[in-house]
């Protein structure tokens, strides 16, 4: 026989509450079952432990017990670490990194259901801006990256993963309509938010720099906050529209003259560890599945990037 992380457990319960009773109360179990479980670990030991006292609850030490707390402590503290690399060694961890748009609005949906499925891949998800995400992909601080630009490191491999359209998003009892025209958008009442480089191409062209938008913020869930008088506008992809306007007393109108579509980039070092493999590869073939079945946001297809090129040279 050996020792057993009950016995010791007891032993340490009886030593800190100075009598079988106390550890009984303490670990739930019968005093016959302490008594039990000392005994066996004294056989074992070859040595009594606990001196008894007839007709007295509280019980002692024997000199080689007083000797064997500390003992017995690392011994539990040894098992307690052991059963936590067991545990870990079931246990998978995935670090996403991405823009706020993406955290906050697109992926709760995909994150969350990834959660239930999945509770041996424990997900870290964090927000940045887009320079950031690729530097910490870069130096694999972060397994997958979500940005809305190509990479401009050699060792990170750019995929892009879907495309979401633009829309104006303003209050419900804006005098606005569907197919409006940037040209019928004051930029005093604009709420603006840079979306990327293609995106400020976009509004240089239609709306001049010398007229201040009313208000600039740099995250999409910040829109909503600004956007609670009519008239003020704003412009954002339909992930973010659904977020904040299911939140409040907003709407959404097309552009007559829109922005072009943005392109979403999956970004993943291009020598993961061989520890994040498999647990990229799940959650790849999940957001491949929710892309598929999200009507605000639609697969990627190679047509669209040389669509986007072709808009491109309408803004140089």
């Amino acid at each position: 026989m050996t020792m057993t992380y009950e016995q010791i457990e007891t032993f340490m319960a009886v030593m800190t509450y100075g009598s079988i009773t106390g550890a009984s109360s303490f670990l739930h179990v019968s005093q016959s079952t302490v008594s039990t479980r000392i005994q066996q670990l004294e056989d074992e030991l070859g040595t009594p432990l606990l001196v008894r006292h007839k007709g007295h609850r509280n019980v002692s030490l024997t000199p080689y017990g007083s000797a064997f707390i500390a003992v017995s402590s690392q011994w539990a503290s040894i098992w307690q670490d052991l059963q936590r690399i067991q545990t870990l060694a079931n246990i998978n961890t995935l670090t996403v990194a991405s823009v706020d748009a993406v955290n906050n609005c697109t992926f709760v949906p995909l994150f969350s259901r990834h959660i239930e499925k999945f509770p041996n891949i424990r997900l870290t998800i964090r927000t940045h801006h887009s320079d950031e995400i690729h530097g910490l992909i870069a130096n694999r601080s972060a397994d997958v990256g979500f940005v809305f630009s190509r990479s401009p490191y050699p060792d990170i491999i750019s995929k892009p993963v879907y495309r979401e359209l633009m829309y104006l998003i303003c209050h419900k009892e804006s005098d606005y309509h569907d197919g409006m025209k940037c040209s019928e958008l004051e930029p005093e009442n604009e709420i603006f938010l840079r979306w990327g480089i293609d995106y400020q191409q976009w509004h240089d062209r239609y709306f001049p720099p010398e007229r201040y938008p009313l208000v600039s913020v740099n995250t999409g869930s910040m829109l909503q906050h600004y956007l609670n008088v009519p008239g003020r506008w704003a412009v954002a992809p339909m992930s973010v529209v659904r977020a904040i306007s299911h939140r409040t007393s907003l709407t959404f109108y097309t552009l007559a003259e829109p922005p072009a579509p943005r392109i979403c980039y999956m970004l993943t070092n291009r020598y993961p560890t061989q520890r994040s493999m498999e647990a990229m590869k799940v959650f790849e073939a999940e957001l491949e599945e929710f892309i598929a079945g999200n009507e605000d946001i639609c697969t990627f297809e190679a047509w669209m990037l040389e669509q986007q090129k072709e808009y491109r040279k309408n803004f140089v």
